[in-house]
């Protein structure tokens, strides 16, 4: 994929059994670590151990929340700050919050619950590249999400905010008012004076979620009913009499109001989707059509659906009513709250969670509907840092395709592209399904473990990645990211130090795990080099199938 890796970093996989098969191992997120990798299992190590009902030590802690946060491992200057000092591992934590990255972590979160992040170019606007297209248009709601949150604004601002997010892709196509010689991702606004109601007024969540006349609006309705109030109608449980015509349009229209089984739904969800005929377009092949807000069609639910908008009983008259009703529900400050504990630990929240929801969801009322607070608490409560998942904790995470990529090139300076694509950030062209990853449209879950399919991703990622780390460290050491300790003309028959020196650091690096020079963990990797150098004589090589096998270790693949 854009790389030739040499002959010696492929025949790494082969021996990758003495360090641990993962298949043998049984790589999951609840799944045991060989006794190399397990920071709790050698005398040689200074990582506290993590035990079931034991909270994460600081060190696991700080890796986990950096690649939570930030999508990437801490760095050296971080890790060496808890080796010195245990407890600095909040206030770093709490920095992370205020890192950059933390706003681009959201994107990638949320999508999980908005799901707009597809390949799926659906309006036909003019351009030869949809791919390139679909990707910042799918993305317009979660960067209105990510702002709200990093900048600290109340969280009623994604229903009720005048702006939007675009980029300079975005600033061609649609009625924005995007800085004209700008580039990437700005604050803007629509200029077809649309009503101002953040996400729901917003070209990319209503090109991700369309309608047909015949649906009117009612799925849209459902989509705002499960992002914003983790209400989806579709899990609810009726009663339908089976006797109805759904051939016959008018007898589905009576029985839209008058079936018991039919009103029990409806008579909330269609005076939601009467909100939304603005967007409505007639002809998806035309962007002047689908891409602009039509308030000459507000009133198409008359001839449609006969039911006027509305609120749960409360009666409304515009998308803008519609925001001002959503953000003051309490289901929507609820919402919040359950939705950031289950993406930030992986798992449904339950029953035993409640008392922790409900702490949640006190603070942030009380910081001002603000959700940095509520995710600083989150990290700092119990869940997030316990290693027992009777207690609610959750072991290990899965790491994401997004965060495989991020972490990788933050620690290498490689990124798996080809032809100008990310293959972690896409399925036209790429592996972001096939490495466990979602497309939004037909996988809208992520792997809850390591398969066949992608572990060969991580195996030929981490291939490519520790090919480029040697190359690019070997060629300019004074900016070198991992191999600092060595030169590359180093052997461990006679000047074994300094390679023992660079396989602590990178066990140090990657893990946040110590290991002595003596230790069964190090001699184990010098012997591995030792028999990749013998199949080419090539020391360049030779690390590079060292690196790549530390990097598909499982305390990189999982956190």
């Amino acid at each position: 994929m854009g790389l030739r890796l040499p002959r010696v970093v492929l025949t790494a996989t082969l021996l990758l059994a003495s360090c641990g098969d993962p298949q043998v191992q049984g790589l999951t997120p609840g799944g045991s670590l060989s006794e190399d990798s397990d920071p709790g299992t050698g005398a040689d190590t200074g990582t506290d151990p993590v035990e079931v009902g034991e909270q994460l030590s600081p060190m696991r802690l700080l890796f986990r929340a950096s690649l939570d946060l930030r999508g990437v491992r801490p760095s050296l200057d971080e890790i060496e700050a808890v080796r010195a000092d245990p407890e600095t591992v909040d206030a770093l934590i709490v920095g992370f919050l205020d890192d950059p990255r933390f706003a681009e972590r959201l994107v990638y979160l949320y999508d999980e619950r908005f799901q707009t992040r597809t390949d799926v170019l659906v309006v036909r606007y003019d351009t030869d590249d949809p791919l390139s297209l679909a990707k910042p248009i799918g993305e317009e709601p979660l960067r209105v999400l990510a702002q709200v949150i990093s900048q600290d604004l109340a969280y009623t601002e994604l229903v009720t905010a005048d702006w939007t997010m675009a980029n300079e892709k975005l600033g061609t196509i649609w009625p924005i008012d995007y800085p004209e010689g700008e580039t990437g991702w700005q604050v803007v606004q629509y200029t077809d004076h649309r009503p101002s109601a953040g996400v729901l007024s917003s070209n990319g969540l209503w090109d991700r979620y369309g309608s047909t006349e015949s649906n009117a609006n009612r799925g849209r309705a459902n989509t705002l009913s499960r992002i914003l109030l983790c209400s989806d109608y579709l899990d609810r449980s009726i009663e339908f009499d089976r006797d109805v015509e759904l051939l016959d349009e008018e007898a589905v229209r009576d029985a839209l109001h008058n079936n018991p089984g039919c009103v029990a739904c409806h008579a909330t969800l269609d005076p939601l989707a009467s909100h939304l005929w603005g967007f409505y377009f007639v002809n998806q092949t035309s962007p002047l059509d689908a891409g602009a807000y039509h308030p000459e069609r507000e009133l198409f639910w008359e001839d449609t659906t006969g039911t006027a908008p509305g609120y749960f009983g409360e009666p409304t008259l515009t998308l803008d009513d519609l925001g001002e009703q959503v953000a003051g529900d309490s289901r929507f400050v609820e919402c919040a709250v359950s939705t950031a504990f289950e993406l930030m630990l992986q798992r449904r929240h339950g029953i035993d969670d409640l008392d922790t929801l409900t702490a949640l969801r006190e603070t942030l009322l009380a910081e001002d509907l603000r959700m940095r607070p509520v995710f600083a608490e989150l990290i700092g409560g119990s869940h997030y840092r316990s290693a027992d998942e009777a207690t609610g904790g959750t072991p290990w995470k899965i790491t994401r395709p997004d965060v495989l990529a991020s972490q990788l090139e933050d620690l290498t300076g490689y990124r798996f592209t080809a032809q100008g694509r990310d293959m972690l950030d896409n399925d036209t062209v790429g592996l972001r399904s096939l490495a466990g990853g979602m497309d939004g449209t037909y996988v809208t879950v992520p792997a809850a473990e390591i398969n066949t399919m992608s572990w060969l991703v991580v195996e030929r990622m981490a291939q490519a990645a520790a090919s480029y780390a040697v190359t690019s460290d070997l060629a300019n050491p004074e900016a070198a990211r991992l191999f600092t300790e060595v030169d590359f003309t180093e052997h461990p028959d006679a000047d074994p130090d300094p390679m023992i020196a660079q396989l602590q650091l990178l066990h140090l690096r990657l893990t946040g795990t110590e290991h002595a020079a003596d230790s069964e963990v190090i001699a184990a990797d010098l012997t591995l080099w030792s028999e990749l150098y013998a199949i080419d004589e090539d020391p360049e090589a030779a690390w590079a199938g060292v690196l790549s096998v530390r990097l598909r270790d499982p305390e990189v693949l999982f956190y």
